[in-house]
């Protein structure tokens, strides 16, 4: 009878086994489910994100140097001054007129000439006609040297070209301007934006 007993209960210990491991399984996919979710959810926060329209131009691989060069290009046209009462009385009513009106500034961006640049933290983003975000962020009145920053500018009759550099961190912007036909356009624009 002892036997029986014991027998009895090995065999229900062998099916509870099987059972559990059986249960397993499902588990795993309900954890699959769960990290599908999530990965779902963080790409709907993504998508959400300030760069949502930057996402058509986004690339793994950029060619920095077609920045720099043109960087290199406009410092050259002139030294670098922060005395904003020396910028082009032409230069200065563009600037306004660029900065608060959206279909101005789309209109009077050089989109065929255009080396535009937003490089975050993971991610960088090659800026066009389709994925243009409107910047109303004041360029000129951001033109300045103190403790922290150093943000210059460098012009001719055809060119204007400013460099927003944090001190301790380096250059986190690059506008440059060329006239074309007697109107100004935006031709230079790489933000770093991590």
């Amino acid at each position: 009878m002892r036997v029986l007993k014991l027998t009895f209960l090995f065999l229900l210990i062998i099916s509870c086994k099987q059972k559990k491991e059986e249960i397993k399984p499902e588990l795993k996919t309900e954890n699959q489910k769960s990290e599908i979710i999530t990965q779902e959810v963080e790409a709907k926060i993504e998508m959400d994100s300030v760069y949502e329209l930057y996402k058509k131009g986004r690339v793994e691989k950029y060619d920095w140097d077609l920045v720099s060069n043109k960087a290199d290009k406009y410092r050259k046209v002139s030294e670098a001054y922060s005395d904003k009462k020396i910028i082009p009385n032409d230069f200065l009513e563009f600037s306004r007129k660029f900065i608060s009106d959206s279909e101005f500034q789309k209109s009077h961006i050089d989109f065929e000439n255009l080396i535009g640049v937003v490089g975050a933290c993971e991610e960088t983003y090659i800026m066009s006609k389709n994925n243009w975000v409107y910047d109303n962020w004041d360029f000129i009145e951001n033109l300045e040297i103190d403790e922290k920053w150093e943000n210059t500018f460098r012009f001719s009759n055809q060119v204007f070209f400013c460099e927003y550099e944090l001190k301790e961190i380096g250059t986190i912007r690059v506008l440059g301007f060329e006239k074309q036909n007697g109107i100004w356009h935006l031709t230079l624009y790489d933000i770093n934006d991590c």
